[in-house]
């Protein structure tokens, strides 16, 4: 009788070993189901575009999950559970972030193996955060944070308008082929951290049908040189979108200044024939939100 190499090598391993041979059974996981954040600030979670959660479980780093999120846990019993809100940084689909200014949730859960356990996060801005302007300013209903028309041209400039508004009034700013710049910037400010230690952020609704820009400007005071850089460029959108735009780099590259704005640009470009594509266009912008360490 006749064996295959592949019969001995089995029947030595169940000779020698015995049982050892044999896969172990898979552990069972919990599930940990978690919903949306709720939102302790001025218009709630409505307001806030927190698209992901970070999970830890019995500190242990379970991976970022876009939310409402389904997550297998091996752990099992009361368990210590994290979860930090996050957003897309920059607005970039694939550079999801912890938002580091808002708070972590903080639970302790009982898990079971093959059970649903349903946990409802909720945040709030962190406690030693600081924003240079009240958030009620950066809603343009009360109290508003004071623009200016930074283009020299009388013709264009910025309204605070209800019609097409977020919430109450938004600022809505317009071009056309005769008037094919504005420039619109906010007051001064003075304390923003140009270091990596302190991060900057910046979150803006905003709706626009053509392009516009954000950049930053510096000084030292009154009467001095200003100093402007590039930040960001937004794509158009039909409807309004939340963004939470990262300045620390910006705000790193200019050096330390006294003094800082925020210019919203708006041109209205000829395509490569020089021809425009579009006679108008109209940003409107709302919830103006600069925080830092």
């Amino acid at each position: 009788m006749k064996f295959s190499r592949a019969f001995w090598v089995l029947f030595a391993c169940s000779a020698l070993w015995g049982p050892r041979c044999v896969d172990k059974k898979e552990p069972i996981p919990a599930y940990l189901r978690i919903e949306p954040f709720v939102v302790d600030a001025l218009g709630g979670a409505a307001w806030q575009n927190i698209t992901e959660a970070w999970v830890y479980v019995n500190n242990e780093f379970l991976g970022g999950y876009s939310i409402p999120a389904l997550v297998p846990v091996l752990a099992k019993d009361t368990c210590t559970v994290l979860v930090f809100p996050g957003v897309k940084e920059n607005g970039q689909l694939l550079t999801p972030a912890v938002y580091p200014m808002m708070q972590r949730h903080e639970a302790k859960i009982v898990l079971t193996p093959a059970q649903i356990t349903t946990l409802k996060p909720s945040t709030r801005y962190v406690n030693d955060i600081r924003f240079p302007w009240a958030i009620e300013r950066g809603t343009f209903d009360a109290g508003v944070i004071v623009l200016q028309d930074r283009d020299d041209n009388p013709r264009t400039g910025f309204e605070l308008v209800v019609e097409d508004a977020f919430a109450g009034r938004s600022v809505r700013m317009r071009v056309d082929t005769a008037n094919t710049l504005n420039d619109v910037a906010t007051e001064a400010i003075e304390g923003l951290p140009a270091t990596k230690a302190r991060q900057v952020w910046l979150e803006l609704h905003r709706k626009n049908d053509v392009p516009f820009e954000l950049w930053l400007i510096a000084d030292e005071g009154l009467n001095t040189t200003e100093t402007r850089t590039f930040v960001f460029r937004f794509n158009p959108s039909e409807t309004w979108r939340k963004i939470y735009l990262n300045l620390t780099d910006p705000l790193v590259n200019l050096g330390e200044r006294k003094r800082h704005r925020l210019l919203f640009r708006l041109a209205l470009q000829p395509n490569s024939a020089g021809r425009f594509e579009k006679t108008t266009g109209t940003v409107l912008f709302d919830n103006i939100r600069l925080a830092h360490f």
